[in-house]
């Protein structure tokens, strides 16, 4: 008899702070719940981190009943703040962290690139902290005016905001606005769950062997032009394999639709967003590598890694410090002969003033920048064609350099040879950074076998790609 009045004095309502979430609902039984999604989401992971959201009237609730002792007890309580009371999420965690881990049979990480997210809700207290808005309006003002707020203002409020309004507030002018105990609630948080990874990086260098394959899609007034890209080349059998949500390809420069990239190729980076397949080994890589090599004739890859987060920074890095070599074929108006055209070979460090190309106005802004030709030295081949070989600063435009962009770089190669010149083909031979880490499987000085494109040998006129490319470079070739 004594053991039913003592469970019919214990409360069903939820706890007024922590609002369900510390009591049984969200304890051994959930727990498998967790589990079942973690298992059926599909992830690898060999270790887990929890992470909570909670509705920020926790923190209302939380400090009512720290203001409530502070007046009742003022002995025990006299001087304790926020700060000394553990947060809601750290003692789920102290309680059913151990747990949980040994249902996933993986340790808790606190620095896990594997994350299980827990975002509880309550609507019963999506109104109470509108008090804070009339309170402290300027603490609040930006989220307001924000276009991420939500239609009825319940994104208005964050933990951060919330918490700094609270730290404003005297005891006094906080019973004033708030009820001291909160006010039950007659249903506990709901939660939703949810599994997500760290970003994924892979690296390497590609080559492009053909003269009408853009970098990244080519669209013209929203229409596509061409069936594919670089870009779609190499990533898209990589996300069929790591199954992320989506990517990014950054590389080191770009070039034209028209221009190929020889040589050992150029550096370029992956960023899978939330994959689900993380543990590449070196096999797997190589597999993913001759799988695009057999796929096209078009590109070719080698150096595929992975690389951390860190790691990623060299391709930013390097920009400034790399130089470019390229070969191009070009037409001479004059009759030139090779005596004439090793007047090249004394020129060294050649600064030239570039003005933002004309094809490129309508998305640069219009400057004039100093690029240095370190080297250049030319092949007769007949009259007026010979082969030009340069070794050049990042981002410099070799097209305008060889036929001047309408006097908008100088010194030109017409200047510097006497006789108005253009340019028909060209190639990237190399991109000189040393980044990423060369993967064995390809002697060092082998290149990737040439094949000869069909169209290898059009004119490099084509136009170049107009569309908000999801490729982010920093350096034209061209």
């Amino acid at each position: 008899m004594e053991d039913e009045d003592n469970e019919a004095c214990i409360s069903k309502d939820p706890c007024v702070s922590c609002l369900g979430i510390l009591q049984g609902q969200y304890e051994e039984d959930y727990l498998q719940k967790i589990y079942e999604v973690v298992k059926e989401s599909g992830f690898e992971y060999s270790d887990y981190m929890a992470s909570m959201t909670l509705p920020p009237a926790t923190l209302l609730r939380q400090h009512s009943l720290l203001v409530l002792l502070r007046e009742k007890l003022p002995k025990m309580y006299e001087g304790c703040v926020e700060d000394d009371v553990p947060p809601i999420k750290e003692v789920w965690k102290w309680g059913n962290g151990p747990s949980l881990a040994h249902l996933l049979q993986v340790p808790f990480k606190k620095d896990s690139p594997f994350l299980i997210n827990m975002e509880f809700e309550n609507e019963k207290t999506n109104n109470e902290c509108n008090f804070l808005l009339d309170l402290y309006p300027d603490v609040f003002r930006k989220r307001k005016h924000s276009n991420t707020v939500a239609k009825y203002g319940k994104d208005l409020f964050t933990r951060a905001n919330v918490a700094s309004a609270i730290n404003d507030t005297t005891d006094k002018l906080f019973k004033k606005q708030y009820q001291c105990p909160p006010r039950k609630l007659s249903k506990v948080c709901s939660c939703k769950l949810s599994c997500s990874h760290d970003a994924l990086f892979l690296a390497g260098r590609y080559n492009k062997y053909s003269r009408s394959l853009p970098q990244s899609p080519w669209m013209i007034n929203g229409v596509r032009k061409g069936d594919s890209s670089v870009q779609e080349l190499i990533a898209n059998p990589l996300m069929k394999l790591v199954k992320a949500d989506d990517y990014t390809l950054s590389a080191s420069g770009r070039e034209d639709v028209d221009v190929r990239m020889l040589g050992t190729g150029r550096p370029f980076l992956l960023e899978f967003v939330n994959p689900k397949i993380v543990n590449l080994t070196d096999e797997k890589l190589a597999e993913m590598t001759k799988l695009i090599n057999e796929s096209t004739t078009d590109i070719a890859i080698r150096d595929l890694q992975v690389i951390t987060r860190e790691e990623t920074s060299c391709l930013k890095s390097g920009e400034e410090e790399k130089t470019k070599s390229y070969s191009a074929l070009c037409w001479i108006k004059d009759a030139t002969s090779q005596e004439k055209l090793d007047k090249l070979n004394k020129l060294k460090d050649t600064v030239l003033k570039q003005k933002t190309p004309v094809r490129v106005l309508h998305r640069r802004s219009l400057a004039t920048r100093d690029r240095t030709v370190h080297s250049m030295s030319a092949d007769y081949m007949d009259e007026h064609h010979f082969t030009l070989h340069l070794e050049t600063e990042a981002g410099t435009y070799i097209k305008e350099f060889v036929h001047s962009d309408f006097g908008r770089t100088t010194p030109s190669l017409g200047t510097i040879l006497g006789s108005e010149c253009d340019i028909l083909t060209l190639d990237v031979q190399a991109v000189n950074l040393d980044w990423p880490k060369e993967i064995p499987t390809v002697k060092q000085g082998d290149e990737i076998p040439n094949l000869q494109h069909k169209d290898s040998d059009v004119p490099a006129i084509a136009e170049e790609n107009d569309s908000q490319s999801i490729i982010e470079t920093t350096n034209e070739d061209t």
